[in-house]
């Protein structure tokens, strides 16, 4: 079965089927005559409501959760308000299908070509091919299975989207290549600052599980990333020394900043100040760009007026 249509499937008593993604349970309710279901089909951009009031129907979405599901639906509204009604709903058994299959995403080919210009700018102001190399050995490892390109950045907060890991990295080398424009008595460290803003945010890739946290979430990516370095520190030494190694361990552990280790060094507070703009900017931008009335809200500073936003 293919994807269904969401916007397409609501139009009034047409009749669609194929396979649809809940992201989150659904509840039920109590009605006049049984208990009814209401939630939501997510797939890319696309959001609809559906209800299902049959109880032997929903039984299968309350034994099975949030997942990839083959269903029937029927278009329908009520007060002028668009749902889906749904006929029938069992597990997907389509096995090239999974949950990166029905999230937002950043296309690869962008992932891919804002990371090669990210390369050149770095590679002029000083970062060697033996960097590359060692960065490309480690964030394509296949034990990784390719996940550091999938995974979000986060699940709510900043580049919550499939790819959102690379994506976040990527920028934050652009803003390393303005520091090192900017400040080129650093540019003598530019492998090892370029290594460790690389591989900073490794560690989400156990820690989330697309979008969402995985098994053993509260060992924190941070924890986890410098348990994944330690399977590369003989190649890591060998190319550079145990410095480089141990600095690099530091900056995985420190640079949440205030917000978690407090960093032990230069590197460590120059990335957790790079992370902290990169991430930062990003969440307002996203917050701007879900904002009805121009404006958004700040936990710490209250309303703050909009700004306006370019095409992407």
């Amino acid at each position: 079965m293919s994807i269904i249509d969401l916007k397409s499937a609501l139009e009034l008593n047409k009749i669609s089927q194929g396979t649809v993604f809940i992201n989150d349970l659904p509840i039920v309710r109590s009605g006049k005559k049984s208990d009814f279901m209401i939630g939501n089909f997510f797939c890319r951009d696309q959001e609809a409501e559906f209800r299902i009031w049959e109880p032997s129907i929903f039984q299968t979405v309350i034994d099975n959760g949030p997942g990839i599901y083959d269903a029937e639906v029927v278009g329908n509204s009520y007060n002028d308000k668009e749902y889906l009604t749904v006929r029938s709903i069992a597990p997907s058994l389509n096995p090239e299908l999974d949950k990166s299959s029905f999230l937002n995403s950043i296309p690869p080919i962008l992932l891919e070509s804002n990371l090669r210009r990210a390369k050149e700018r770095l590679t002029g102001l000083g970062v060697t091919a033996k960097c590359w190399k060692l960065i490309d050995l480690v964030l394509n490892d296949p034990s990784l299975e390719g996940r550091f390109q999938i995974e979000g950045a986060a699940i709510r907060y900043h580049d919550n989207v499939i790819g959102g890991l690379q994506h976040h990295t990527t920028k934050m080398l652009n803003i390393l290549a303005a520091v090192l424009e900017n400040n080129p008595q650093l540019r003598d460290s530019a492998d090892l600052l370029c290594f460790a803003t690389s591989v900073h945010d490794i560690g989400k890739v156990f820690e989330y599980d697309n979008l969402e946290v995985s098994d053993f979430w509260y060992a924190s990516h941070r924890v986890r990333g410098i348990e994944y370095l330690s399977r590369f520190k003989e190649r890591i030494v060998d190319d550079y020394n145990e410095e480089f190694y141990r600095q690099t361990q530091a900056v995985i552990a420190g640079h949440h900043g205030e917000y978690g280790d407090r960093p032990t060094t230069v590197a460590t507070a120059i990335i957790h100040y790079i992370d902290t703009l990169e991430s930062q900017t990003t969440r307002l931008i996203q917050e701007l760009e879900a904002a009805h009335d121009g404006r958004i809200y700040d936990r710490d500073w209250g309303f703050l007026e909009g700004l306006k936003l370019g095409e992407n």
